[in-house]
């Protein structure tokens, strides 16, 4: 069995300037165009997985270590006496 690719089609365009007849053959290129809603659903993906991280960190007790809790009050101070 053998599959032959797809060739890309050629446009001939026709440009007129100062009544003068140019034409031209323009190759179609595929291009890939990712919506919108495709994006934002990547960035919901991303977030779920950071989520999940946080939850193990959570279930490990990393978070209940001496050095976290005091990186935790230093900004949670820091924040307070900002405002």
């Amino acid at each position: 069995m053998e599959i032959k690719g797809i060739t890309p089609k050629t446009i001939i365009v026709d440009e007129s300037k100062n009544n003068k007849s140019v034409k031209k053959e323009v190759q179609k290129k595929d291009s890939l165009e990712i919506s919108k809603e495709a994006k934002e659903l990547q960035q919901k993906s991303e977030q779920i997985k950071d989520l999940s991280a946080i939850r193990e960190k959570i279930k490990s007790g990393f978070y209940n270590t001496d050095e976290v809790l005091i990186k935790v009050a230093d900004r949670i101070l820091k924040e307070l006496n900002s405002k």
